[in-house]
């Protein structure tokens, strides 16, 4: 199956496609406060990662609470200017 996109719909390569699925919870989760991130019952993982994904979804999640309550650094310019970020912090 050949899928033909406009030009103009691909402004500067900013164009993203996903399952609909997908694109609903995505919508679900921006007007929901309280955000939960899991992988999707379709991606398929090999046996003894379980654990890994598992840990992947709890910290995506915690990165996710973390940036809408504000509190995140960056981004920065150089590597000095995160450094000088880094040592103000200790």
């Amino acid at each position: 199956m050949n899928i033909t996109i406009p030009k103009k719909i691909m402004k500067n390569d900013d164009l993203v496609i996903l399952p609909r699925r997908e694109y609903e919870n995505l919508l679900r989760a921006k007007k929901s406060e309280e955000v939960v991130i899991k992988r999707s019952p379709s991606f398929k993982i090999k046996k003894g990662q379980e654990k890994f994904y598992d840990q992947l979804d709890k910290d995506l999640t915690q990165s996710v609470r973390e940036y809408k309550a504000g509190k995140f650094a960056g981004p920065f310019s150089t590597v000095a200017d995160f450094r000088r970020h880094i040592e103000r912090k200790k």
